[in-house]
Order: structure tokens, then C-alpha cells, then sequence
């Protein structure tokens, strides 16, 4: 039974030795009659999945080795929250924040000219909580969101701001006193993760893949010394960093980011701390529609206009190889038919390293239902996320073009 077994053996290992000489024979020779353009397909090819094997390994994947160390004594916190008609959302959100015991902090809200009982709501807010403070805009005014959180800024009394949304309705009881225990006398600021609930529609999943995938690259490239945010939410930063850049002055009649653009201006390798830690992972509970989810991608491409060069350059690149990564598979395997073993080998583990990343980062942030459509999502959606930023880029010019005539 043993010797059959042992010949058994002997003969599939013999046989996989050929199949396997007889396939890097074929490869060899398919190459070696090569012609001009076949070279060229092939190199592109290989540029395009060394560089997407690279990127996930050293930028994204850096991410799942971040560390999240308490720097230690906490910092008192001024939470910014500017509304406009969020009168159900204030009644049913800011109580439980206000609530919050762990942590030194106070909320300062402002009223971007509501027509509802919003400022009814925090008038009865108001007189529950000390740590409520509130103002409001009057009258309607253009780019009304920058002028109330200058506002609020202003009337913020704690060095570190940080800004939520009147949706927030998902944190942990250690959201707050963990970001004021990461800050340190070194660091200007704190970035933490953020996004909507999920609710199973279509949009929502879109909007929420498009924001985890935003904020994993961006995380990625804090670690690797190009940082940036993508979110105004959920991130702390010392408030006298605001009023030293000037505030928004030419950036005020940017459309659809705000704080990003001013944060974004002073946001430095050696003074940014990313957690990547559930403790400070905040959801909002909102309706996403498909105006929302392309409000999202607009909100990313006037972010990117005030990057600097090198890191506007390497988003570029991610960009524009992601959406490549299937294209050139498909054109290498109708041309060349033959390199199919080495094509799927090195497109399974590119695959490979993309959803296992996703799910470590997923795991670690203790993000559900989240997982699939990231996955098809990135593999899918990057040509048309690129060929909409140059139609909208296009769109824009033209109409800015229209309006000096």
C-alpha cells in the first residue's frame, strides 16, 4: 500500500515537473517572438501591476500597522456643529452627545439662518446643558456654512476644535476622551475616521465605499508623509492653526469643502496623529441620494486643486492605475493568450492583497456590511471616478470661461 502509494506520487510529481516545463517553455517562446507593439503592451502590463502591488503594500497597507498610543493627559475639546433645518436630527443627536461623561469638551452650535425650530430645540438644549453654547446667522448670506464656523471658531474657548454633524448618532462611550488623550504639545492634528450608517440602499453603499475608500488613501499617505483629509468631520486640530492661515480669505467661494481646504494648508508629516481605532469611529445617520454621492465626488476633486504637487501626483497615479489594473488584463489576455497562467497569478494576488487589506481595515475599525461593495467597488468604479473628475474639471472651466465674457 505504501510503494503504490509512493509511485502514486512519483508519477503526479513527474507529471506537474513537465506540465510546469512544458508551460514556462511555451512563455519563453511566445516571447521571444514578440514584436514591437506586443512589447510594449506587456511592459505597460507589468508597470501598471507592479505599481498597484506597490501602492496596496506600501501605502494602504501600511495602514494596518498604524499605531494608536494615548500620548496621556487629555486636552479639553470645543466641538463645532453648524446646522442649517435640522430640527429632528438636534432633538434626537445632541442630547446623547451632551451626555457623553468621559472627556472635557464643550459644544458650540451655530444656526446657518434655519427656518425650522432648530433654534427652539437648542433653546431647550440650552437649559439642560452648561456645555451647550449657541449662536446664529441672522440672515441668508453666500458660502453661509464657512461664515458660521468662523463664527463658531471664534467663539470656541478650548485650543482643540473638532467638527461633527448634527447626524452624528453612532460612537463609542471613549470617542471623545480618546482623541483629547492622542493629542500632544508636538501634534496640530488628530484625523479619525468617519461615515454613514448603513441602511441597505443603493446609494448609501456607493457613498459609503467612495468615503472608506477616500479616507483609506488618505490615511495611507498621512503614514507615508504626504498627509491630507479628505473629511472635516470627526478630526481635531488646534484652533490657533486656523486664525495663523488667515481663515478661508480666498477660499471662501469654494463650493461643497470647507474646513478641508484650511486644514489641508497646514496639515504636516510630524504634526498629524492618525487613530485608526473603533474608540473614535463616528457614524452619521442620513438619506444618501444619488445628488449626494456626487457631491461627494466633487467634494474631492476641489480638495485636490490646494494639495501640493507631489501628493496631487501620487493620487494621480493610484488613480489612473486602479482604473487601468482590469483594462490592460483583458487587452493582455486577447493578445496574448498564451501569458494567461502568469496574467492570472499576478492579477489573483493584486486581488488578493486588496481584499485582504480591506477586511483587516474593516475588522479593525469595526465596519459592517462594508466589505463586498468596497471590493467591487474599487476593482470597478476607478474609470469612471476618473473620467467624471475630467468632465467635471472640463464643466467647470468652461462655465467659469462663460462668466468673464
Amino acid at each position: 500500500m505504501k510503494e503504490n502509494f509512493e509511485i502514486a506520487m512519483n508519477v503526479f510529481i513527474f507529471g506537474y515537473d513537465i506540465l510546469l516545463f512544458r508551460m514556462f517553455d511555451t512563455i519563453r517562446n511566445t516571447i521571444s517572438q514578440f514584436q514591437d507593439h506586443e512589447w510594449i503592451i506587456l511592459i505597460v502590463v507589468v508597470a501598471v501591476f507592479l505599481i498597484r502591488l506597490l501602492y496596496l503594500i506600501l501605502f494602504t497597507g501600511k495602514i494596518l500597522f498604524a499605531k494608536n498610543n494615548v500620548a496621556g493627559e487629555p486636552q479639553a475639546l470645543s466641538l463645532i456643529l453648524t446646522f442649517r433645518n435640522e430640527e429632528d436630527n438636534l432633538g434626537k443627536n445632541l442630547p446623547a452627545v451632551l451626555n457623553i461623561g468621559q472627556g472635557n469638551f464643550e459644544v458650540i452650535a451655530v444656526d446657518d439662518f434655519s427656518t425650522d425650530n432648530s433654534m427652539i430645540v437648542l433653546g431647550a438644549l440650552k437649559e439642560r446643558y452648561e456645555r451647550l453654547r449657541y449662536s446664529s446667522i441672522s440672515q441668508e448670506t453666500w458660502f453661509s456654512v464657512k461664515m458660521a464656523q468662523n463664527i463658531a471658531l471664534k467663539a470656541a474657548k478650548n485650543r482643540w476644535v473638532m467638527v461633527i454633524p448634527p447626524s452624528v448618532c453612532e460612537y463609542s462611550d471613549h470617542w471623545i476622551s480618546a482623541v483629547s488623550s492622542s493629542v500632544t504639545e508636538k501634534s496640530d492634528i488628530v484625523v479619525n475616521y468617519s461615515n454613514v450608517k448603513h441602511d441597505g440602499s443603493f446609494y448609501n453603499r456607493l457613498y459609503r465605499a467612495e468615503l472608506f475608500s477616500q479616507q483609506l488613501r488618505s490615511f495611507g499617505f498621512i503614514l507615508n508623509g504626504l498627509p491630507y483629509v479628505v473629511s472635516e468631520d470627526n478630526v481635531a486640530f488646534r484652533k490657533d492653526r486656523y486664525f495663523l492661515t488667515g481663515g478661508y480669505r480666498e477660499k471662501v467661494k469654494e463650493s461643497y469643502a470647507n474646513l478641508e481646504l484650511l486644514i489641508n494648508s497646514f496639515i504636516k508629516k510630524k504634526n498629524t496623529r492618525l487613530i485608526f481605532s473603533p474608540d473614535t469611529v463616528v457614524l452619521r445617520n442620513e438619506v444618501i441620494n444619488k445628488i449626494n454621492f456626487y457631491d461627494l465626488l466633487k467634494k474631492e476633486i476641489q480638495i485636490r486643486k490646494y494639495l501640493p504637487f507631489l501628493r496631487r501626483i501620487f493620487i494621480t497615479l493610484d488613480e489612473f492605475t486602479g482604473c487601468l489594473f482590469l483594462p490592460v488584463a483583458v487587452i493582455l489576455y486577447i493578445f496574448m493568450p498564451d501569458l494567461w497562467v502568469p496574467l492570472v497569478t499576478v492579477l489573483g494576488l493584486t486581488v488578493f492583497f486588496k481584499m485582504f487589506i480591506i477586511k483587516k481595515a474593516l475588522s479593525r475599525l469595526k465596519e459592517r456590511k462594508l466589505f463586498l461593495t468596497s471590493l467591487i467597488y474599487g476593482l470597478f468604479f476607478p474609470c469612471y471616478k476618473l473620467g467624471y473628475r475630467f468632465y467635471y474639471n472640463y464643466y467647470s472651466r468652461r462655465k467659469k470661461w462663460k462668466s468673464k465674457r
